[in-house]
């Protein structure tokens, strides 16, 4: 083997070996595990009919290393009308661009609507990261007179707390 072919061989050698090393020593993106508020950006629509347009609205809970979250306390208000968040904890998910609710549910005028909330989120796997639901459809859980469904828009600013 010539000199420069020896002299090749060590440079690919090594340079595939810090290559694997650097693959292998890379650790995978993963949330930092605590706890989170989520606040509304802008106004959340829910609309049964007649829609209630909400200003203001905070979520907070825990969120693991794979994205898990639990959802403990949640308010809302603005809405010209009291809605009160029901069944807590809710938990759900921000993983791979995929944000989800599980157990999702509010109450106003008499009508409790709930059910799963799926939307996107941006931001990578680190907090600040916007959540947006896009009209999702919840079901009536309870009421009489309350429409059979209603759908749910929202932005919410996910931030650790």
């Amino acid at each position: 083997m010539s000199r420069i072919s020896k002299k090749a061989a060590v440079v690919s050698t090594t340079a595939a070996a810090a290559l694997t090393v650097a693959m292998t020593a890379t650790p995978a993106l993963a949330w930092p595990a605590g706890t989170f508020t989520a606040t509304l950006d802008g106004t959340m629509v829910i609309d049964a009919g007649i829609p209630a347009s909400c200003t203001d609205s905070e979520l907070s809970g825990t969120i693991a290393t794979d994205g898990t979250l639990t959802v403990t306390d949640a308010s809302v208000s603005g809405c010209g009308v009291t809605v009160t968040p029901q069944n807590l904890p809710w938990s759900g998910s921000l993983s791979g661009g995929v944000a989800t609710f599980n157990g999702f549910s509010m109450s106003a005028i008499g009508c409790t609507f709930g059910g799963d909330l799926s939307g996107s989120y941006s931001g990578g796997e680190t907090f600040p990261v916007t959540a947006a639901f896009t009209e999702q459809t919840v079901q009536r859980t309870s009421g009489f007179f309350c429409p059979s469904s209603a759908t749910v828009t929202a932005s919410y600013t996910f931030t650790q707390s």
